[in-house]
């Protein structure tokens, strides 16, 4: 029965979102907490060193004085939240295991000239992560498994096609933080400085997704050429244009909600989706009761990166009630050249301390805090903020801690450091001198 507590909590904080009432997030983190602290030893060793830190700053802020109730409600609604928003939209592998047109969407992507091979996949990923956010990782890669195995490949062409097809998709997946003006990151920096609007940013990281779009264009391409010849396919994809108007259906579900809501598109995808599979699920099964099984089990199978993931967000939290902010703001306003140095050492930072094992999501939130002072004393903020949306797109791939590697070596079955490291090295070292090279362009511009 305490399996159940994760769907409940989860259930809890959706209802709370669409209805907007804070307080039932305060339920949906009970139930979420109570799950994972009897459930606690079935975590990654990760997870667990990672929340018993959690715990230890949370105890900081009580014996500092730093949290008053609105703290703790804002940190027990953030830890739902995120935590939630993984399950959620998690909930696609549910989906790609019903519908076989979804299966055809790799034969779909992998058709056509070589010579767009890769750039296909890159903004496809890109395009459906900037709604779905993980569930694009959930619905590729539980689709792209499912079309291998019609294919008699052997065990090697299996795991090489695995691996050039879902780097690819991770990679287009980080492209949405540069952007998509539904990624975390633009969300927390217009939210906290609202002079810097998605329409002034998105030219810069247009620039930077192109970058890294070319970085990584000619040495995946020949994995997945390779892929298609071990796979001598030719025939067409079956239900694309099912498919294409499921998508957009769905797409402007999310929208019209989004539109006549305070909710922004992703929240709108959290709620819409776990609504449509459940009722999906039940239309199948005809059963409350063996859908809510199937349900529970999927986010079982997601409670390390949901862990993580709420983990994150507490800590960002818990940091931001005791960091110094305002003393280090006024600090770094006093020389312009600081400008510049705080750029390199956000896009640095966001990585190094992902590769540590401090989630990404965890550095935005005291970085932006940090930012939004530095905007408050004056202080021209384009090329720092700059620094965050590429260091957090880096990080993503970058990171064996992060929820988008870890879904990847789930689902091929590779070592998380192998994912981030061996599978991404040498991109991320081609990427990060022409990265550094569009900040000292952006800052001169600025200047």
């Amino acid at each position: 029965m305490s399996a159940l507590l994760l769907p409940l909590g989860v259930g809890l904080e959706l209802i709370a979102l669409a209805g907007q009432w804070p307080q039932l997030s305060w339920f949906a983190a009970a139930a979420l907490a109570g799950y994972f602290t009897i459930h606690f030893r079935r975590l990654l060793p990760y997870p667990r060193i990672l929340g018993l830190l959690t715990v230890g700053m949370l105890l900081a802020v009580a014996v500092l004085g730093q949290g008053d109730q609105a703290l703790w409600g804002r940190l027990a609604s953030s830890g739902a939240y995120y935590a939630s928003f993984l399950g959620a939209l998690g909930l696609m592998q549910l989906l790609a295991k019903r519908l076989p047109h979804l299966r055809e969407l790799h034969k779909a992507l992998l058709a056509g000239p070589a010579i767009w091979l890769y750039p296909r996949y890159v903004l496809t990923s890109g395009s459906i992560g900037s709604i779905l956010n993980f569930g694009m990782m959930s619905l590729l890669c539980g689709t792209l498994d499912q079309h291998l195995r019609q294919y008699s490949l052997s065990n090697e062409q299996r795991r090489e096609g695995l691996r050039a097809v879902l780097v690819t998709t991770l990679r287009g997946f980080a492209l949405v933080p540069l952007v998509a003006p539904t990624s975390v990151t633009i969300a927390m920096i217009t939210r906290e400085m609202p002079q810097l609007s998605w329409a002034t940013m998105v030219p810069y990281g247009l620039l930077a997704a192109l970058l890294l779009l070319m970085v990584g264009w000619r040495r995946e391409t020949r994995g997945l050429l390779q892929l298609r010849e071990n796979i001598g396919d030719s025939s067409r994809a079956a239900g694309m244009g099912a498919l294409l108007m499921g998508s957009l259906l769905g797409l402007t579900a999310i929208g019209v909600l989004a539109w006549l809501t305070v909710l922004t598109p992703s929240q709108a995808a959290m709620i819409l989706i776990p609504v449509g599979i459940a009722c999906y699920l039940l239309w199948c099964e005809r059963s409350p009761r063996r859908v809510l099984s199937e349900i529970s089990d999927n986010l079982i199978t997601m409670h390390n990166e949901m862990f993580i993931f709420g983990c994150a967000a507490l800590m960002g939290g818990a940091l931001g009630a005791i960091a110094p902010l305002e003393e280090l703001a006024l600090w770094l306003a006093q020389e312009p050249k600081y400008n510049m140095l705080l750029a390199v050492g956000s896009l640095f930072g966001i990585i190094l301390l992902a590769m540590a094992g401090v989630a990404p999501i965890v550095s935005l939130s005291l970085l932006v805090g940090l930012l939004a002072e530095l905007a408050r004393l004056g202080v021209p903020i384009m090329t720092p903020a700059l620094g965050l949306m590429c260091g957090f797109s880096i990080a993503m791939i970058f990171s064996p801690f992060g929820p988008s590697t870890l879904i990847l070596a789930r689902y091929t079955g590779e070592n998380p450091l192998r994912v981030a490291f061996v599978w991404n090295g040498r991109f991320v070292i081609s990427a990060l001198p022409l990265l550094l090279l569009l900040l000292f362009i952006v800052h001169w511009l600025q200047s």
